[in-house]
């Protein structure tokens, strides 16, 4: 059984049809296989448009829809709830509590009880679905107090509750008003996973500094009431080999956009988020042209931004400075036709996604922080002919194992500006010898692994109870 926000099909209402969506989602990619072999139940919130007139009395739809092998249960919320829950407490508290960005965190009493009113109608879904042994598989920040709510509620399943954002330092999580409960409400589950080794220690010291609780620094565990939790690392991949464009279609993306095959292309792909560093990027870029001045004409940067969570005012915000700093720079060195920052407000599909990492010559992933970036490795992936070199944030939990890329604090401009021009200017040699390392990094470690970890070591549990 899983439990997350986001559905992994959705039923969307077109011109009078109903059309099926399948979000691009690594975790629906690496977990929805687990569910077809054992023919289980995906609970989550149901936001298509046509999502209510394909499901039974329970709320639920028997998918994939070609084959169907599994149920998917879906949970009505309203207005008022996705406001509280999902743009207050998950969105507007603990996701920039988390990544450590310079946006102040909004904590709200009412966003809270939503939170938690929200997490307690997932519950009670779950309880109702449960038939015989189950493993529970909980996803993602939107559901901190769910492990302890089903503990109360008598369930004595292995739970897993994977945090697929980074844990920040314990002096940073105390500043929560709701700290103790959140953790409580994680600490019912038996093991808590996270991207790195380093967000499994600033939790476990969390637990130390905040509860009354024996936390093992050494073992990685807490124990609480009774009951021991294990924290453990399972870094997030992407499934291998990837579905990828050809050379031909990534020069049909720059024939689109008029960007001759000598000019250099950088891209970046990213939501419109504070925690994404684009502002940042963007002076980087700025950076480059007045460190380097000789590369006008002969280097262009696209980002590919995608607007997100456009009902917090924060976010309108940014999506607005986001294009008034590339109007500016671009009125500061445009040449002729020819401009230095391209930006594409809008989600690409799959396809034309894949099009545009062949059209790149390097990908620039510089998050403030991150708690994996998979577009970092989805960028590798498509550089199926080792062509390509990769410009990382040191502070992604990428970074951690693609160390053959070149790695940059996000905040430092010039740090950026030297990075894109060492991109450039690198040995081809030496570029695809560093593209087949990184490559076979994720080749040995791929969404599937990471899902098969999770499911072995919940199983291990099941077997020891």
């Amino acid at each position: 059984m899983v439990l997350a926000n986001r559905e992994p099909y959705s039923h969307e209402r077109v011109n009078g049809d109903i059309v099926i969506q399948q979000p691009a989602s690594g975790l629906v990619t690496g977990i929805e296989p687990l569910l077809v072999a054992t023919g289980g139940v995906w609970i989550a919130h149901g936001s298509g448009s046509a999502d209510r007139a394909v499901v039974d009395e329970r709320s639920t739809v028997p998918v994939p829809p070609d084959e169907p092998a599994y149920s998917l249960r879906r949970i009505w919320l309203t207005e008022d709830e996705v406001s509280g829950f999902y743009e207050g407490a998950a969105n507007e508290a603990l996701w920039p509590l988390c990544h450590l960005a310079f946006t102040k965190p909004t904590f709200r009493p009412r966003d809270f009880e939503t939170y938690r009113a929200v997490n307690r109608k997932f519950v009670e879904a779950a309880v109702d679905a449960t038939r015989g042994e189950t493993i529970v598989l909980v996803q993602d920040y939107h559901f901190a107090l769910v492990p302890a709510m089903l503990r109360e509620r008598g369930s004595r399943a292995p739970i897993h509750l994977f945090w697929h954002i980074p844990w920040p330092p314990a002096e940073v999580f105390q500043l929560c008003p709701w700290d103790s409960e959140l953790l409580r409400g994680m600490l019912g589950a038996d093991i808590v996973g996270f991207h790195s080794l380093r967000y499994c220690r600033n939790f476990v010291e969390s637990c130390s500094r905040i509860l009354e609780c024996e936390a093992d620094f050494d073992e990685l565990t807490v124990r609480l009431d009774g009951r021991t939790t294990r924290v453990r690392r399972y870094p997030i991949s992407i499934e291998w080999p990837m579905e990828t464009a050809s050379r031909e279609e990534g020069m049909q993306v720059r024939e689109q956009l008029g960007i001759p095959g000598h000019i250099h292309l950088s891209v970046g792909v990213d939501r419109v988020d504070h925690t994404k560093g684009l502002l940042e990027r963007l002076a980087g870029v700025e950076r480059f042209f007045e460190l380097y001045p000789n590369w006008k004409r002969r280097y262009v940067f696209m980002e590919v931004a995608s607007p997100s969570r456009m009902a917090i005012e924060s976010y309108r915000l940014l999506n607005e400075m986001l294009v008034a700093e590339t109007e500016r720079i671009n009125e500061r060195f445009s040449e002729g036709e020819w401009k230095p920052v391209l930006l594409e407000r809008r989600t690409l599909s799959p396809p034309e996604l894949r099009a545009h990492y062949a059209a790149a010559d390097s990908g620039l992933v510089t998050p403030l922080h991150d708690g994996m970036n998979l577009v970092a490795k989805e960028y590798v992936a498509s550089c199926v002919d080792d062509r390509g070199i990769l410009i990382l944030s040191e502070f992604t939990g990428a970074a951690e194992e693609l160390t053959e890329a070149i790695l940059i604090n996000p905040y430092d401009a010039d740090g950026i500006a030297h990075a894109i021009h060492q991109a450039i200017v690198m040995p081809e040699r030496e570029k695809r010898e560093r593209m087949r390392k990184l490559r076979k990094k994720i080749a040995e470690h791929t969404i599937y692994d990471w899902a098969a970890d999770i499911l072995g070591d919940s199983i291990e549990i099941m077997e020891n109870r």
